[in-house]
């Protein structure tokens, strides 16, 4: 259950992020009911694990992606990537 509670957080989080509704760390960890720390954790995570181009704007007060986009986490099967990467013709 650990896991998936984690998961849940880095879905929310990546909503939060593309709705350009997630302020700053502590207003992350204020909404999700974790530490300031944890958040930190966590885009770092999703930064590293899911290639995630998370920065912080300074200038907006909030993360945000600099590519638009999502963190996926569902089962794909093998025959659908392998569509995905084929070239198009």
């Amino acid at each position: 259950m650990k896991g998936s509670k984690y998961l849940e957080r880095i879905e929310r989080t990546d909503r939060l992020i593309r709705k350009r509704r997630a302020g700053k760390a502590e207003d992350i960890a204020k909404r999700l009911g974790i530490s300031k720390r944890s958040v930190f954790n966590m885009l770092r995570a999703m930064k590293e694990d899911f290639n995630a181009p998370i920065v912080f704007d300074r200038r907006l007060n909030t993360y945000r992606y600099t590519t638009e986009g999502s963190v996926v986490m569902t089962f794909v099967k093998d025959q659908d990537i392998k569509t995905l990467m084929s070239p198009c013709v």
